[in-house]
């Protein structure tokens, strides 16, 4: 019993230790490079108030590349991408 406490303590741990890394970078999987780099700042410059190029919440747009072609959606009410 004791055994079986500590194997699911130290996974435990060890899961913890590993989200925790993950948590420290933005794009786990992606190799470090110019791209990851260019995307990173980009977003950091876009969503930092105060910032030159901060785009407030309301306006931005989100797009999300599911299957390899590239979907958008506007804000609501805008109309301009679908």
């Amino acid at each position: 019993m004791k055994l079986a406490r500590l194997i699911t303590f130290t996974t435990l741990v060890l899961l913890g230790l590993a989200f925790t890394a993950r948590a420290d970078d933005p794009l786990p999987s992606w190799n470090d490079g110019a791209a990851k780099k260019s995307i990173i700042d980009f977003v950091a410059r876009v969503t930092t108030p105060g910032s030159p190029d901060f785009v407030p919440v309301e306006r931005r747009v989100a797009t999300f590349d599911n299957d390899g072609s590239a979907r958008g959606r506007a804000c609501r009410g805008s109309g301009q991408f679908e």
